[in-house]
């Protein structure tokens, strides 16, 4: 056990050196743990939180990238960053009394786009990745909350930092300093941000949204002090030390320090490179402000243009951004073009016509475009125009879409990738498998499951192989071993691969052994020949006994022309097709022979020999009944991760092909357009299944497989207008007979419906959350189709034909010799 400190509360944890998530006794907060390997890295990790929990977010930073420095696996040390970065405080929330993450430290760039962000994911384990993304998504969302509120903020001159209360809750002599100063730069006409007066009208809200607005607007931030402790007060140096990042970044801002009664050699060291005023000197104000002045050169004309007729280019932008909120899209882009008349330069303007042609309403809304618009004129316009906040924000939006799509386009492929790894038998699935995960190398774990894939490949092609040889050790003739060896030494140490190595040895030998000796009894029988003379006058004297035995001789002859002759001359016969490549032919000979000598083997062989070893391994194991999953279509109605698999059940089994049924019913289709009189032949629902459909869900080698057969047009009852006429169709739907036929259980008449069916208007039975599905069967007077019901018993009166919500469950025949 390792004793460590909880990250919301400061409490004590007792935990497991191999947990990596636990659970607070003291605030009963669910966290995440760093890779505790000994007492001193636990105690670095305790006094790192201990700062950062008390929003000394800099020195935390510090330690975490010691801890990094030492092992740069470590997730829970780059998350921690991710919660200094970005100043995340837990508080407790009065109502449930749970911790809950406030920003202290906006920033534009999304929590998801943070590189320490990506770094805590990719060292997490699942567990912890669990915990991070949850908490992300709350960040996040106060993030979008903060940038919104700011957003609508006036821009400020000038931000005072300073304290305002000492540790005994009084005012700071600070404070009085920055007032004087706020009321001289007030005077002079400069806009102030002095957290005393601006925010006493937030009082009950958060102030962050406010603060970031006016350090990111502000072109000056004097810094007041009046003691060194003062300066590096937590909020105080929260907001300067803030101040000097954006400075970092190539903000065009100047940051100040401003004195009094205390040596500037004890200024925070952050400060050695600025020019500090003293306050206590004479005119101290006075020089103040006109360095101001001279830093923010404001040019007022720019800022109040009217045009012609009086109005200013402020009313018409915020008559543009009411029109973009109410969704009148070209009105707004009308006011747009009458603001860049006035100030052709005003990015504003430029931002207003790109949400006018993306139609979105509020600006906040391009982050959730569903492509990029960096392509866009006006966004090109708005950068080129827009001051460094305003890039800063939109080419957020640009890499925040891109960011999201990428991570779609790879949880699409990852998806993808493990499907086709859980259902896979064969080793040519295991290797497809593989060649998508390593299309994704790094992402998630697609690098081990590569690697799983590439190991079960080989499991399989090995598995195969040894499958391969025991069939050939089934024959009858030496070249079968001979071949089985050549298999078994390839794969030698493999499962038994050694033992069946050694039989078929020993087996082969007994058969040339066999050979051996059947040449030697030619021979033999050769000398004997020589003797034929004596044999003929021994059978002369004989012929009297051979008479007596004669009607016993013929009863056994019988005997053994029923039992051996006749089913032998079969199986030679048999065997005489086989080899003139009349398969289809033996097959039936050998079929007849019921297991007569090795006919299951040559049966086997026949197949081998009409289809090839590979497409008869894949359709021989298909049994009626089983699942097969064959082409991909949309089902769970979600574009982003592309299309699914298709699930089929296999109806019957004929040669190499196989007729397979939809095990879901994957759209939604009128029988026909209009409620006209149709037959199969002349319905929407074929042209539909073999155009749209075929073309949708197949790729072309899928479609070579699908075999075009002579399709009935059936007709229930008497009435009919027309019988209608037979079709040569790949895709079709069962008839009435065909239900009958092939699903004589109900449980497979009921079908239940993908997501992407029901969106497409297919009713289902909310009892058992099945549907309604098409047969091509017409009834009576041809406009109504028969029908499955939620149940499973067709409905022989049938469904007007142009009913919209009922399913479709396709069929067709897969040929694999195809």
């Amino acid at each position: 056990m390792v004793l460590f400190k909880c990250k919301m509360c400061g409490g004590t944890l007792e935990i497991d050196n191999n947990g990596s998530v636990a659970i607070c006794q003291y605030c009963g907060t669910k966290q995440t743990l760093p890779k505790l390997d000994d007492d001193r890295k636990a105690n670095l990790y305790d006094r790192a939180n201990h700062f950062r929990r008390n929003n000394e977010f800099d020195k935390a930073m510090g330690i975490y990238e010691q801890i990094l420095s030492e092992d740069n696996t470590d997730a829970e040390a780059y998350w921690s960053l991710v919660l200094c970065r970005y100043g995340i405080e837990y508080v407790e929330d009065p109502e449930t009394h749970k911790r809950i993450p406030t920003v202290n430290r906006a920033q534009f760039t999304s929590v998801y786009d943070d590189d320490n962000y990506k770094s805590a994911l990719q060292y997490a384990d699942g567990s912890q990745r669990v915990i991070y993304e949850e908490e992300a998504k709350t960040i996040n969302d106060i993030q979008k909350r903060i940038l919104e509120i700011s957003q609508h903020e006036e821009a400020y001159d000038v931000f005072i930092c300073y304290k305002e209360t000492d540790d005994h809750d009084r005012r700071t002599p600070d404070s009085v300093l920055a007032q004087e100063l706020y009321y001289q730069l007030n005077e002079e006409g400069f806009k102030v941000f002095f957290s005393r007066i601006t925010l006493e009208d937030k009082l009950g809200s958060e102030f962050e949204p406010y603060i970031f607005s006016a350090l990111n607007s502000a072109k000056v931030m004097v810094v007041i002090g009046t003691k060194p402790e003062f300066f590096n007060a937590v909020w105080v140096k929260n907001e300067w030390s803030r101040y000097l990042a954006l400075i970092e970044r190539g903000e065009k801002k100047v940051l100040i320090p401003a004195y009094k009664d205390m040596d500037p050699y004890d200024l925070p060291v952050e400060f050695s490179h600025l020019q500090a005023q003293d306050m206590s000197k004479l005119g101290f104000l006075q020089d103040l402000i006109r360095g101001i002045k001279k830093i923010l050169e404001i040019d007022e004309t720019k800022e109040n243009v009217i045009n012609d007729s009086g109005a200013s280019t402020a009313s018409l932008l915020k008559r543009t951004f009411m029109f973009l909120e109410e969704g009148d899209f070209n009105s707004a882009n009308v006011y747009c073009e009458k603001v860049l008349d006035i100030d052709p330069e005003n990015a504003q303007a430029y931002v207003g016509k790109l949400m006018s042609e993306l139609q979105v309403r509020k600006q906040e809304y391009l982050n959730d475009c569903e492509q990029p618009f960096d392509d866009s004129n006006n966004y090109k316009k708005a950068l080129r125009f827009g001051d460094d906040n305003l890039r800063s924000i939109l080419q957020n939006y640009i890499e925040h879409i891109k960011t999201r799509n990428e991570q779609s386009r790879l949880e699409g492929i990852y998806n993808k990738a493990c499907n086709i790894m859980n259902l896979a038998k064969y080793e040519s699935s295991y290797r497809d498998a593989a060649d998508l995960f390593n299309s994704i190398s790094k992402y998630k774990d697609a690098d081990v499951l590569a690697q799983k894939c590439l190991e079960n490949a080989e499991v399989s092609r090995k598995n195969e192989i040894l499958s391969a040889a025991k069939s050939k050790m089934m024959g009858v003739v030496a070249s079968n071993y001979e071949e089985a060896i050549k298999l078994l030494e390839s794969i030698s140490g493999w499962k038994n691969a050694d033992e069946q190595l050694s039989i078929c040895k020993k087996k082969l030998a007994e058969l040339q052994a066999k050979a051996e000796a059947d040449r030697l009894k030619r021979e033999q029988q050769a000398k004997l020949l020589s003797k034929e003379a004596g044999i003929r006058a021994k059978r002369d004297r004989m012929i009297a006994v051979i008479k007596v035995l004669t009607a016993c001789a013929v009863i056994a002859f019988i005997i053994l022309l029923i039992n051996v002759i006749i089913p032998n001359s079969k199986y030679n016969n048999a065997v005489a097709l086989m080899e003139a490549g009349r398969y289809q032919e033996a097959i039936t000979a050998f079929e007849a022979l019921d297991e007569y000598k090795d006919s299951a083997a040559k049966i086997d062989e026949c197949y081998i020999n009409m289809y090839g070893e590979e497409v008869y391994n894949k359709f021989k194991n298909i049994n009626i009944g089983d699942i097969y999953t064959f082409g991909d279509y949309e089902q769970d109605n979600n574009s982003i991760n592309g299309k699914e698999e298709i699930e089929w059940l296999v109806l019957a089994k004929e040669g190499s092909r196989i007729l397979v049924l939809s095990k879901y019913a994957l759209d939604c289709r009128q029988f026909n357009t209009t409620n006209d009189y149709v037959t199969w032949e002349s319905c929407s629902l074929r042209t539909w299944l073999n155009d749209t459909f075929i073309n949708n869900a197949f790729a072309a080698e899928e479609k070579a497989m699908i075999q075009t057969v002579t399709v009935s047009s059936d007709i229930l009852g008497d009435n009919a207008i027309s019988q209608g006429n037979s079709t040569q169709d790949k895709i079709f739907v069962l008839s009435d007979a065909e239900v009958d036929r092939y699903l004589t259980a109900e449980s497979v008449k009921k079908c239940e419906p993908t997501p992407y069916a029901i969106a497409n208007n297919a009713y289902v039975r909310n009892s058992n959350g099945m549907c309604m599905w098409w047969l091509r069967t017409c009834a009576n007077d041809n406009n109504c189709a028969i029908y499955v019901t939620y149940d499973g018993s067709n409905i022989k009166t049938g469904a007007q034909v142009d009913e919209g919500n009922i399913a479709v469950r396709p069929a067709l025949w897969i040929d694999f010799a195809s």
